[in-house]
């Protein structure tokens, strides 16, 4: 039996249910930036994206064959970049670093969810213009872009083609060449077919329905594409249909919508080709929860095994690209119990409570039992996502949500889990993902030798004051709750130190200059008690573990780009004695 407890205050918020659905950790998703239209590589080990308003975008401009940011004083080349924003937002007062406009396409190594590496291709994939890959062109490494760019400089609207030729250079983007290509709007998006005979098209055109529709394009002499055929009603709405993909084997078109019917904001759909024509698709299918929510869901990439999927949400504020599954065992192999403990505050005594619990994302309750001694068992015997509560004389807890297909993969046949009493109201969902098995999990970050942490044996043999930064600890976006990311580390560190009652370690949070000093310091030491507390609940001695927080007065690199303060967002752990 595996029998884990689960101390709710470190749980993060990762959605679950239609499967499992998580967020990307960085360095995919930022906490500052939008990352968007996720592109897997056609043997899916690599994943490119598009990075939103990030002051790290390739600041080439071309003009006469001349690149103005090496050949023109800056002041000039600032004048010029303004200019250009100026035309492409219609704006007066335009700040081009963080227009909507200031798009730059980057990658990383992908390899069954699991993220490695990250690279920013320079130019002429990227420029000081608006960059991004939106679909395969073919199977040999060439890529669709948004624009076309002429050599001696000057951009227009449509696509491109590029080939990657090493880790961050590209050919040149050359046309795609489209017959009455005739959008009105200032955004389009494209998904080619897998042979290049078809490109289903986004925008919108002198006779959308709405905002933006959805066109065919096929494949004709010379390799240029027919005039955009509307695909009609059924797919299409008054409202607005954007970023489609289309399957590999051509018979499922995902894509998004704003129109009535969804959860909120933009949702994705799929529909079905109904025979070989394009003329007849089945009504569009909405995508169940957590794929979609009350957020803006876009930009889908289903990856050849019909199941796994990327997409694009900013349901935790800025836009990131999310992972997920798209179908779930119809059962479970075995029944799991779920023992539930409720306690009160931080003192944590147990409490006597109400517990409700129904399928989870409903907004109303389907049973509830009164736990006159704080806890209650709950056996999972169906595979569906169920939500629970606590409610007790004005104190209530966070809607918790456990998804039995992910506890299941994880080997669990039995959770204890806390859940915690607090006063006030409308408090927010926590979604889990069970802690993974040990001896299967693989670090999703891994840059070099030196990035490893050190667990078990190896932390022993540092003197004491010597430090070593844990790389796979993460957080979630300015806040001290630990990602389930991070739990697989903390247990081997915990263990550790349960075996080795005589290391005294102290975990110390460090953050970057970004925000107030004093509330920097304040969530460096909630951090770092945030992983004293998970330490010590899972095996480690309390007098084995002290924590202390330095805010951003530590910096091991300058704060001037978000990979240099993601370098200052650290935990590290200081090994205070050893021996007896």
């Amino acid at each position: 039996m595996k029998h884990l407890f689960i101390y709710f205050l470190l749980i993060s918020h990762f959605a679950v249910g239609q499967h499992s659905v998580y967020k990307m950790p960085y360095p995919v998703n930022t906490d500052v930036y939008d990352e968007i239209c996720p592109i897997l590589s056609y043997d899916e080990d690599e994943l490119y994206f598009t990075r939103v308003g990030s002051p790290d975008f390739d600041k080439t401009i071309i003009e006469y064959g001349k690149n103005l940011y090496v050949t023109e004083p800056y002041e000039k080349y600032q004048s010029k970049l303004r200019d250009i924003y100026r035309m492409i937002t219609q704006e007066v007062d335009v700040d081009p670093v963080s227009s909507s406009f200031n798009q730059d396409v980057w990658y990383s190594h992908f390899h069954d969810g699991e993220i490695y590496n990250l690279f920013h291709p320079t130019h002429p994939l990227n420029n000081a213009l608006p960059n991004s890959i939106c679909s395969h062109f073919g199977t040999d490494g060439s890529y669709v872009v948004i624009n076309q760019f002429g050599e001696e400089g000057g951009v227009s609207a449509g696509f491109s083609v590029v080939n990657k030729k090493t880790d961050t250079e590209f050919t040149f983007p050359e046309p795609i060449m489209i017959q009455d290509f005739d959008k009105t709007g200032s955004e389009v998006n494209v998904s080619m077919s897998i042979d290049k005979e078809y490109m289903i098209l986004a925008m919108k055109g002198s006779n959308s329905r709405g905002d933006k529709d959805l066109y065919l394009s096929i494949k004709g002499y010379k390799g240029v594409y027919s005039t955009p055929v509307h695909l009609g009603s059924v797919l299409n709405t008054v409202y607005s249909e954007a970023t489609p993909f289309f399957s590999q084997d051509k018979k499922k078109l995902y894509f998004a919508s704003n129109r009535p019917g969804g959860y909120g904001g933009m949702d994705i759909y799929v529909s079905e080709r109904l025979d070989f024509s394009f003329k007849n698709w089945s009504e569009p299918k909405l995508l169940g929860r957590p794929i979609n929510s009350e957020f803006n869901d876009s930009h889908p990439y289903v990856q050849m095994d019909e199941n796994s999927m990327l997409f694009t949400s900013n349901r935790e504020g800025t836009s990131d690209i999310f992972y997920g599954k798209l179908n779930r065992d119809e059962k479970l192999e075995y029944s799991i119990d779920i023992n539930i403990f409720i306690v009160k505050g931080e003192e944590r005594k147990r409490a006597n409570a109400q517990i409700y619990w129904s399928e989870a994302y409903s907004h109303e309750w389907a049973d509830f039992f009164r736990a006159r001694d704080g806890k209650y068992k709950y056996k999972f015997e169906k595979n569906i996502p169920m939500q629970f509560k606590a409610e007790n004389r004005g104190h209530i807890s966070d809607i918790v949500i456990l998804d039995p297909q992910e506890l299941q993969e994880a080997g669990i046949r039995e959770l204890d889990i806390e859940i915690v009493l607090e006063q006030g109201k409308n408090r927010k969902p926590i979604f889990k993902r069970p802690v993974y098995k040990e001896d299967t999990y693989v670090a999703k970050v891994e840059s070099s030798k030196e990035d490893v942490v050190p667990l078990d044996n190896d932390i022993m043999t540092l003197e004491a004051n010597s430090t070593v930064v844990l790389k796979n600890i993460m957080f979630a976006r300015a806040k001290p709750d630990v990602l389930p990311i991070s739990y697989p580390s903390l247990l081997k560190l915990s263990k550790t130190l349960a075996r080795r009652s005589d290391v005294v370690i102290q975990v110390e949070g460090h953050t970057d200059n970004v925000g107030d000093s004093e509330a920097l310091l304040d969530l460096s030491l909630a951090r770092a008690h945030a992983i004293r507390d998970f330490l010590v609940l899972n095996g480690a001695k309390s007098h084995q573990v002290k924590a202390k927080g330095f805010g951003a007065s530590r910096p091991i690199t300058k704060n001037r780009t978000e990979q240099e303060r993601s370098k200052n967002r650290r935990v590290e752990i200081r090994v205070l004695r050893q021996g007896k």
